[in-house]
């Protein structure tokens, strides 16, 4: 470097004027200041995952276990294993003989009792459910056989008695408004919510006290698999707002066996095939989300069969209100009929219910209002009307196949047309569970069945909310999106008004049996799906060990732009940007705030190379690499790096607008 070169010398924005013979002293003394200055770098830090802190918790308790001497009548018991369940527990002892032993918690009455009786065995790990929130909780362990178990059994012994108070419920939890029924009629099943806005998984019983509940929102369909356990939403997000890394296999104890990565996350609904696959709802977000079914192998985590929506339907024909190009399908759920050996899709933004070959891939007919739809497709895959009660569903949500081969599902009613001019009104309308009869032959179709159209506005749900059958002339209609603002319903989803905040919302949750309401359920909140269930079934596993991970995120994008690179040397990352990062398990979370005009880039250099990611700041970014969201001039931005297809340790420096910031972090990729 010359002596002209050396004229002039920026550090940040100031200018410092080098003259001649002193020009090497200063650049010698700013370069030691520099080293005296800088803070040394340190490992970002790194949280571990779900499974593995769970796997602690086991650890933990067993090895307490472990060194005790724990028999029926004096037996280890602990609430909350895996810091998942609040009002569940694990009983463990000890027998040198096979034996049975029913375990009782105690209900408020005699009605709120829960009992189950566990298989013969000398190893006893029996889970617990039912307790009640804030309340000194009772269970009784009996002995229902004899030590030697070829012999008749004896009469129920009490063997111990366990009192445990557990804490009050959290926030998430809400107290019902309406609780309606029996317990001829409903017994010891809970009615399971699951959260839509800020709330919790919760399931209530009969006389509407909470018997159960997650500490940790994990969301969407609350799939009861052939094991008895849940498929739940994981509680990482991978793309805004609500599309999950994947799914967990959970019990309803909380502890989880299995995670499953997606490449595209997942969303809204999962069915288990009768091979034990899963067909999820992911998406691929390089334009379009929420209209991608892939079925995944359950042993494996692979993906073994992909459906993109768009293969089959136009993505302009039959747009409903809330079409938008991002999600113009908006597929809401999933369900698999093996007498048809086809697919059934709740296209929530084409008002449309679809049916695809599952062997030959083919669209088989599609259940909706013609209006805006292709002449083509109409005359090819669409039904004519023929009852005389018959109206089309909009916005539908939870299509399932009956016995039979009807179709059920949770008519939201958004407008009650396809044309605008045509709306009607929230205070007008209403939602409704229906079922559709069809014929192939003819194509013809016939309403057979509704209930909610009498409620009206008040059962009147814009968004979320699903049926289940049960038998016969016994129908589950859960409405969970209902909302008012100064006792006006909104005809939009709650979380989209302007009065969010001041909204009363509402989840109503209906059985019918033989035309009768036999059960109704409000619950101050909005709640995705209801699931009547048991907690307590003879094929509901439980085992100890640590849980496995299966499948894999993508390799994040990197990029080959030239960075215009403006050191400075005395300069960390602003603070206005509140950067914060984390490294996960599988992946580095990047966290911070960006004015949406910044040129953003994240530099990794390490042993084996340099990599460069453009992180969005744009409101408009779709990607599982990145969830951007706006906050007036800013963006609140998450940016993720998949640790797929990276090794080694790397330092992490900043770019914005061309100026670096060494964050003095390092990152280990392994």
């Amino acid at each position: 470097m010359n002596k002209e070169q050396f004229k002039k010398f920026f550090i940040e924005d100031n200018l410092i004027i080098i003259v001649d013979g002193v020009a090497i002293t200063l650049i010698l003394i700013a370069f030691l200041i520099i080293g005296l200055s800088a803070p040394a770098s340190s490992y970002t830090k790194e949280v571990e995952s779900v499974t593995m802190i769970q796997q602690n918790y086991e650890e933990a308790f067993l090895l307490e276990y472990n060194e005790g001497n724990y028999t029926p009548e004096n037996p280890f018991f602990i609430v909350d294993p895996y810091d998942m369940s609040p009002l569940s527990g694990l009983l463990m002892f000890e027998t040198d003989l096979p034996t049975s032993y029913k375990v009782v918690v105690l209900g408020k009455t005699s009605e709120g009792n829960m009992e189950f009786t566990s298989p013969e065995t000398t190893t006893h790990r029996i889970p617990v459910y039912g307790l009640y929130a804030g309340h000194f909780n009772t269970i009784k362990l009996y002995q229902v056989t004899s030590l030697i178990s070829s012999q008749a059994p004896y009469p129920e012994t009490l063997v111990s008695e366990i009192n445990v108070l557990t804490d009050p419920t959290p926030e998430g939890i809400f107290t019902p408004t309406v609780m309606n029924t029996t317990y001829e009629y409903f017994g010891s099943d809970l009615m399971m919510l699951m959260p839509a806005l800020g709330s919790l998984p919760v399931a209530y019983d009969y006389n509407g006290d909470v018997r159960w509940y997650l500490s940790t929102s994990l969301t969407w369909a609350p799939t009861i698999l052939e094991n008895g356990r849940l498929l739940l939403g994981t509680s990482r997000i991978i793309n805004a707002p609500y599309y999950t890394t994947g799914l967990y296999e959970i019990d309803f104890l909380g502890k989880i066996y299995t995670e499953y990565i997606l490449p595209g996350g997942y969303h809204h609904d999962v069915f288990e095939m009768s091979n034990g696959n899963l067909l999820i709802g992911t998406s691929d977000f390089e334009s379009t989300v929420e209209d991608i079914i892939v079925e995944l192998d359950r042993t494996t985590g692979e993906i073994v069969k992909t459906w993109d929506i768009g293969d089959y339907l136009p993505e302009l024909d039959g747009m409903a209100e809330m079409w938008v190009t991002y999600d113009w399908f908006h597929n809401n759920s999933i369900f698999y009929d093996e007498t048809t050996d086809s697919i059934i899709l709740s296209g929530r933004h084409q008002d449309a219910v679809i049916s695809i070959d599952y062997t030959t891939d083919e669209l088989n007919w599609i259940i909706g209002d013609p209006t805006n739809w292709s002449e083509e497709l109409v005359d090819e895959y669409f039904f004519y009307p023929i009852s005389a009660e018959f109206e089309w569903s909009y916005a539908q949500h939870s299509a399932i196949v009956l016995e039979n081969g009807d179709i059920f599902l949770f008519d939201n009613g958004n407008n009650r047309s396809k044309l605008r001019e045509d709306d009607i009104l929230a205070e007008d309308n209403y939602s409704r569970g229906v079922i559709y009869r069809y014929n192939m032959i003819s194509m013809t179709i016939e309403q057979v069945y509704q209930f909610g159209k009498e409620l009206g506005e008040d059962f009147y749900s814009p968004y979320i909310s699903n049926v289940a059958y049960y038998s016969e002339n016994n129908y589950m209609i859960h409405s969970g999106g209902h909302s008012e603002v100064n006792g006006e319903v909104l005809n939009i989803p709650a979380p989209l008004s302007e009065d969010f905040l001041s909204a009363k919302l509402n989840s109503i949750t209906i059985e019918v049996l033989d035309g009768k309401i036999v059960y109704h359920l409000e619950v101050p909140s909005n709640f995705y799906r209801a699931n009547r269930i048991s907690l307590y079934s003879n094929n509901t596993i439980f085992s100890l060990g640590p849980a496995t991970t299966l499948g894999n995120f993508i390799v994040t994008e990197d990029t080959e732009d030239d960075i215009d690179e403006r050191h400075n040397f005395f300069v960390t990352v602003p603070k206005e940007y509140e950067l914060e990062l984390t490294k996960e398990t599988d992946r580095l979370v990047i966290n911070a705030v960006f004015n949406e005009h910044e040129v953003v880039y994240l530099v990794l250099e390490g042993s084996n190379g340099r990599i460069v990611y453009n992180i969005p700041t744009g409101s408009n970014t779709y990607t599982a690499m990145c969830i951007v969201i706006a906050d007036g001039d800013n963006r609140i931005v998450s940016y993720y790096i998949n640790e797929e297809g990276i090794i080694g340790t790397y330092q992490i420096y900043l770019y914005v607008n061309g100026k670096e910031y060494d964050t003095y972090e390092k990152v280990v990729f392994k």
